[in-house]
């Protein structure tokens, strides 16, 4: 606020100004700087405040009169009926949005109906295994929640009759307290501490829910868990959540899946990793083998001369893209697995080989493995 409250300052206008100028600047300004309608400005709100008392004070024959002569002063807001002069510009819902409900209701042309309370979410975790991950599974979880009553329907009453309206807050389940300020009355409300701001008070509470309207029980929800979900994402149940009783919505149930490891089987994205372990000699001479997948057993073929580390591909043998229908791969590694410990026969007949091919060796077993291992890492 200005100090010198040059209220014709604030509104943009001469002194000789009419009070049709007054109440076109007023409406244009209000509707230029309220907050909820001025997202830029910082300082939207204070100059709407100041905006709206010298509108309150020069709208006002009596007022300005005694402010043309004698300028500001307190005396000015005594006695002054702020509804009187803001109710022909209908502000009431960005006002109340603003300053809250209860503003001393200067600009409030209607009550609004009171929202529904909401029950609070629920979480819980569900395992599942490898497998199901990847295809997808249905599966029936049961938790803990609030849920409305069944005896007394949710009203928390044992008797039809046996609720009346709260005195202290006259059914509104707020309650307003007043606070004089220089632009009049400012009403703030809270929640009424008699009725717990439902505005009702139970004579006979249900015995069932103690007069709450709800209680906690099991609850059973079937889920359809997708296919190529992962470990850690959350599905959404919707109203499947707590409830607050009668006329209230339940809250939503999250559920968290925790997918289970399978021995032998680690997921890159939608491709299923594993391993497998052949000897040099199936590496070099080549062998069928059979190995695990997600669709059962399958034999594949390790071809003569196969290195370490080398990668079979089977298409389309992975896990189920999430929310689509393509399937990542199946990569095997495989591994070679060089013997630590030879028999004297076994040495004989890698010598044997060594010397066929030119290669030298240690006279030791030690030194034929160092050999043969050094052999399968060119």
């Amino acid at each position: 606020m200005r100090n010198k409250r040059d209220y014709y300052g604030v509104l943009g206008l001469s002194r000789d100004c009419t009070l049709t100028d007054i109440k076109r600047e007023y409406r244009k300004l209000a509707r230029k700087y309220h907050p909820d309608l001025n997202n830029g400005d910082p300082k939207a709100e204070e100059k709407f405040k100041e905006i709206s008392e010298a509108y309150a004070v020069l709208s006002n024959e009596d007022k300005r009169r005694q402010y043309d002569q004698f300028g500001f002063s307190r005396s000015l807001f005594e006695d002054f009926d702020f509804g009187s002069v803001f109710s022909e510009f209908d502000f009431g819902d960005i006002f109340d949005r603003f300053f809250g409900a209860g503003f001393g209701s200067p600009f409030s042309t209607r009550q609004r109906s009171r929202r529904k309370e909401r029950g609070s979410d629920i979480s819980v975790e569900m395992k599942i295994s490898f497998k199901e991950s990847a295809y997808g599974v249905k599966k029936e979880i049961e938790y803990n929640a609030d849920d409305i009553c069944e005896v007394c329907r949710g009203k928390g009453s044992a008797a039809d009759d046996g609720i009346i309206t709260c005195r202290e807050c006259s059914g509104t389940g707020k309650v307003r307290t007043a606070r004089q300020t220089l632009i009049g009355n400012i009403i703030t409300t809270s929640t009424c501490r008699d009725c717990g701001g439902t505005g009702k008070i139970i004579k006979d509470p249900c015995k069932k829910c103690r007069g709450r309207g709800y209680y906690s029980r099991k609850r059973k929800v079937k889920l359809d868990i997708p296919a190529g979900i992962h470990d850690g994402d959350r599905l959404r149940v919707s109203g499947k959540g707590n409830s607050l009783g009668k006329d209230s919505i339940n809250g939503d149930l999250f559920v968290t899946v925790r997918v289970m490891s399978y021995p032998g089987f680690k997921r890159d994205g939608n491709d299923v990793l594993s391993n497998i372990e052949i000897s040099f000699a199936q590496a070099a001479l080549g062998c069928r083998l059979e190995v695990e997948t997600l669709d059962g057993k399958e034999e594949i073929n390790i071809k003569p001369g196969t290195q370490p580390n080398k990668k079979i591909i089977l298409k389309s043998r992975g896990i189920i893209e999430l929310n689509g229908y393509r399937r990542g791969d199946h990569i095997i590694n495989i591994e070679v697995k060089i013997p630590t410990k030879l028999t004297k026969e076994e040495i004989i007949l890698l010598k044997k080989y060594a010397d066929g091919r030119e290669e030298a060796v240690d006279s030791g077993s030690h030194g034929v493995f160092s050999n043969i291992k050094n052999a399968f890492k060119k």
